[in-house]
């Protein structure tokens, strides 16, 4: 079977969507033929990758919006479309499924009405923005054969904007083969992390992760946070931990790196209000890392409360400490329960169904 993957975002851009279709892709190829179609960047194509002109979202770092002349030339012999985007990629995917009679699935990835305020401030014109993209959110999962939601909370979401489609509950799945506690000594003694608790984050600084939650503990946590990644809020973050001494950004990190950093902590603070699943929780949690995050949207499904971590109401800094001094007292017992829990989000249970979706669609 020939899959086309169509995609707003690809390498190098590292996030939750590029993570989740190269895991995919990885584990579909076994199978069947994959196809990505995305936006040219300074990525090199490797085989069965096609990449359309581009140019720079000026209003979100790493975005690119494509052209996508001469699509249907290259992805006319497509068994199904599976569509990772909202935007020009998912247009092209709705026309090419259109011109060919092609099944066509998309995965629900970024809730981007919560990312308008990277385009405007102005009242007037979020509202109108707002009423345009919700009506083409709308349409586009309408118009599929299936949409699939990586939590529960999405999926309800998307079903009180009016979303009529069928929205089947697919977790993005996390290779637990992969994520695994590693001892991070050498990590440590690379980065300068000394004895001592130690909390942190890691992921695309944008200031929708409100990172200003951990940050403002700092005058309270006896120890140190970690802040690993980058992103359009990088600055900002630098500027409010100016001249606090116990937060240290680390830049970003490979992925083989990642499960040290994870390693290294004794929780992960997760302050975001914007996940669809929150992936880089999942992945500490595999590392036997408790996680502490904001009871909101997909964390309050992500985040087993009182299980695996704690939910916390963002903005909250008495709520996030106290919940920080708690899953110390509990972290041998949540510890346990995370090694456990995130076998449910196993990525080979996911492609399995992901297997039988296709199956079904053709």
């Amino acid at each position: 079977m020939k899959i086309g993957i169509f995609t707003d975002t690809y390498f190098p851009q590292v996030n939750g969507v590029t993570c989740t279709i190269a895991e995919w892709k990885k584990k579909l190829e076994k199978y069947h033929d994959i196809y990505v179609y995305y936006p040219q960047s300074s990525y090199v194509p490797k085989k069965n990758e096609f990449p359309f002109r581009s140019f720079q979202f000026r209003f979100y770092e790493g975005y690119r919006v494509a052209f996508t002349k001469g699509i249907s030339k290259k992805a006319k012999n497509l068994d199904i479309i599976h569509i990772h985007g909202l935007f020009t990629m998912a247009m092209a995917g709705l026309y090419v499924s259109r011109k060919y009679k092609i099944p066509k699935i998309l995965t629900y990835h970024t809730p981007a009405d919560d990312y308008i305020d990277y385009v405007t401030k102005k009242p007037a014109l979020k509202k109108t923005l707002m009423k345009l993209y919700n009506f083409w959110e709308k349409k586009l999962l309408n118009s599929c054969d299936l949409v699939t939601a990586p939590s529960k909370s999405i999926r309800d979401r998307l079903l009180e904007k009016g979303v009529k489609n069928e929205i089947m509950v697919l977790s993005n799945g996390i290779d637990i083969d992969f994520f695994r506690y590693r001892e991070p000594e050498s990590f440590k003694k690379n980065y300068g992390i000394k004895k001592g608790k130690v909390i942190g984050f890691c992921g695309r600084f944008g200031y929708e992760k409100h990172l200003e939650d951990l940050i403002d503990i700092s005058d309270r946590f006896n120890g140190q946070i970690l802040i690993a990644g980058k992103g359009p809020a990088t600055r900002y973050y630098k500027k409010l931990a100016k001249g606090k001494k116990n937060v240290k950004f680390l830049g970003f990190l490979s992925r083989e790196e990642l499960l040290e950093f994870y390693s290294s902590l004794d929780l992960f603070i997760f302050p975001s209000l914007a996940e669809t699943q929150g992936l880089v929780a999942l992945e500490s949690m595999a590392c036997g890392v408790p996680v502490i995050g904001a009871n909101a949207l997909a964390l309050k499904d992500t985040i087993k409360d009182g299980r695996v971590g704690f939910l916390y109401q963002q903005g909250d800094i008495e709520d996030l400490t106290k919940k920080i001094e708690k899953a110390y007292q509990k972290r041998n017992e949540l510890s346990k329960n995370c090694l456990e829990y995130v076998k449910e989000h196993s990525l080979d249970k996911t492609i399995e169904r992901l297997l039988e979706i296709y199956e079904n669609l053709t």
